[in-house]
């Protein structure tokens, strides 16, 4: 199996079958694998999966628009419709079918799957993507699959992430003997950084308006109240087209945004931290970030 030439460029594709020979070589079974943002681990790796193991493939995203992207993509690179080769679970939704062999999860799936089907028959490999986002399902999910490997020797488990603290996880895995860690550089571009005090997030983006005649404007704000006060305040520039990306969103109505823009117009996406990690939104010129952020914690 060759890779397809849109992948070529990617900073990651010369070391995909390094990585799966380094996967198979682990001692635990176990590889942490750290990719920078824009390396293309989560639309590559499996395509070198698919290619070195013959087993199914069970890959764990943390959110749904990531888990249909992925999907999606992976499926057009093997010029496939989705749910053949590659097929995704989500929530009131399965498009897999039985020629899939590579299957794009949420976290809550993973984990109802393996209570059903403890021992994983006919998964060769899982991929937990994202794991430095920590959350109670990810963090099941790798201790239930310790327990799965102890019963079978044919499981091997990737974990990747873009920033993750490896020295502890490898400690969890088995130490740095037991289980190796791969890291592979990402691709920088230059950036220019301006800080803007006491300034509302609608008079940035208008002001970006003013001055940028292409490209899209990515804005990050904590919530979907402050997202839909500014779509408010943005109404009137009707040559922009002003979406939203955000978990309350209809599933379609936040896949639309990954799509490129083709007519040259204009575009502002308002989202909420769902963009930081695991999308690729096409054109984006400017990122404004509102510094704030909305996050749940327990007090003791």
């Amino acid at each position: 199996m060759e890779y397809p030439v849109e992948i070529s460029e990617l900073p990651i594709v010369n070391h995909l079958d390094s990585i799966c020979e380094n996967l198979k070589n682990s001692k635990s079974r176990f590889l942490v694998l750290s990719a920078n943002t824009g390396a293309g681990k989560s639309t590559s790796i499996p395509l070198a999966l698919l290619k070195h193991f013959t087993g199914d493939i069970l890959m764990l995203e943390p959110r749904r628009i990531a888990v249909l992207n992925i999907a999606h993509r992976v499926s057009a690179l093997l010029k496939e419709n989705v749910g053949e080769t590659c097929g995704y679970s989500i929530h009131l939704d399965n498009k897999t079918s039985s020629k899939t062999r590579f299957t794009v999860l949420t976290e809550a799936i993973l984990t109802r799957k393996m209570q059903s089907d403890p021992s994983l028959d006919g998964v060769s490999v899982v991929v937990l993507d994202e794991f430095h986002e920590r959350s109670i399902h990810a963090d099941l999910a790798l201790a239930f699959l310790k327990e799965v490997m102890s019963i079978r020797d044919d499981l091997y488990v990737l974990i990747m992430s873009a920033t993750i603290n490896t020295k502890k996880l490898q400690d969890y895995l088995g130490g740095t003997d037991l289980c190796p860690f791969y890291s592979v550089p990402g691709k920088l571009y230059p950036v220019e950084v301006l800080y803007e005090n006491n300034l509302s997030m609608e008079k940035c983006i208008q002001d970006c308006l003013k001055s940028q005649t292409t490209g899209t404007i990515l804005a990050f704000l904590p919530g979907i109240g402050e997202i839909r006060r500014v779509q408010n305040q943005l109404e009137d520039y009707r040559d922009v087209d002003i979406e939203i990306l955000h978990s309350s969103v209809p599933i379609e109505k936040q896949k639309k945004v990954l799509e490129k823009v083709t007519d040259g117009r204009r575009r502002v996406v308002l989202s909420s931290a769902i963009a930081e990690t695991s999308l690729t939104i096409p054109d984006v010129t400017v990122v404004i970030d509102s510094g704030l952020s909305r996050v749940n914690e327990y007090d003791k």
